[in-house]
């Protein structure tokens, strides 16, 4: 059954525009704006999805969705984490494809449209993640420029998708089956989705006007945390890959990142440099950790 019919036989939606949301009153405003002052040829949707928030997100939404026809809200209280939002805003999308994008950031003008022109030939896209709007310049450069260079790859092994830009077509997503709920791949979710995508022989297309300006966290603690759980992650998603046949990267890939916190000791002193450091080392920490909890060796 189609997304349209299951919906109860409204007009097809060729376009759901999906945003997981938890407690991003501050923010949505500002995303709903961007989304719904562009135009695309196709019908198209916007689908929040409110994900146990505990302040004004929900309410935000339900004003926009009753100015906006566009605009829907989903519920999912049921489970905490964003994949969770993003399978159930999927799920109650109407689209023959969806697209995700995350409160907190900005979709470009023209996003809609070039997402939506690109999935009318590509099973999955994905766009570059611009860095320099929302965040001052010493953050902008803690992490370097590549997300914004072109389609990114884990390791070089296989393409990836950016999870806060990216479109698939529905019925792919349902074969493939939704995205990981296991805690142990936050922060690798969307490499972890785009391995089940080159094991079926499933490319990615990267589409360059599909520009999504992506909000950084720019406070140490949260820079740390965020940082962390990521680098934990990514051992079990080579230990996962390997058990799948599939290729993995060298055990030691990220000596260059150790011997870089050395150097860089020095840029504790400065506000921009301390963001970068903190950033590598909570990587390299959580990777530590990661390796020794899931005895995959991956530094």
């Amino acid at each position: 059954m189609s997304p349209a019919a299951a919906a109860g036989g409204e007009s097809p939606v060729e376009l759901s525009v999906v945003i997981p949301a938890y407690n991003e009153e501050r923010s949505i405003s500002a995303q709903l704006d961007a989304l719904l002052g562009q135009e695309w040829k196709g019908r198209w949707e916007i689908v929040v999805v409110d994900n146990r928030s505990t302040d004004g997100t929900a309410a935000t939404v339900e004003g926009y969705a009753h100015r906006h026809d566009r605009v829907r809200l989903v519920r999912a209280p049921e489970r905490a984490g964003l994949n969770f939002a993003r399978n159930a805003g999927v799920e109650a999308s109407r689209g023959r494809s969806f697209a995700l994008c995350d409160a907190d950031d900005l979709v470009a003008p023209g996003w809609v449209a070039a997402m939506g022109d690109a999935l009318s030939t590509h099973d999955v896209v994905t766009g570059p993640l611009e860095l320099d709007l929302l965040n001052p310049p010493w953050l902008a450069a803690s992490r370097g420029r590549g997300d914004e260079r072109g389609l990114p790859t884990f390791r070089g092994l296989f393409p990836t998708v950016h999870g806060n830009n990216m479109g698939m077509v529905r019925e792919l997503f349902d074969a493939i089956g939704r995205w990981d709920l296991d805690d142990r791949v936050i922060g690798v979710d969307d490499v972890e989705l785009s391995a089940r995508l080159f094991q079926r022989g499933v490319g990615v297309y990267f589409e360059p006007a599909a520009v999504v300006h992506y909000r950084y966290r720019d406070e140490p603690r949260a820079l740390w945390r965020q940082g962390r759980t990521y680098g934990r992650a990514r051992p079990f998603l080579v230990r996962r890959l390997r058990e799948q046949g599939l290729p993995t990267p060298h055990p030691i890939a990220g000596w260059r990142s150790w011997v870089w916190l050395g150097a860089h000791l020095p840029d504790l002193r400065t506000h921009e440099g301390r963001a970068g450091w903190v950033w590598v080392a909570a990587n390299r920490v959580g990777q530590l950790e990661g390796s020794v909890r899931y005895r995959s060796l991956y530094l």
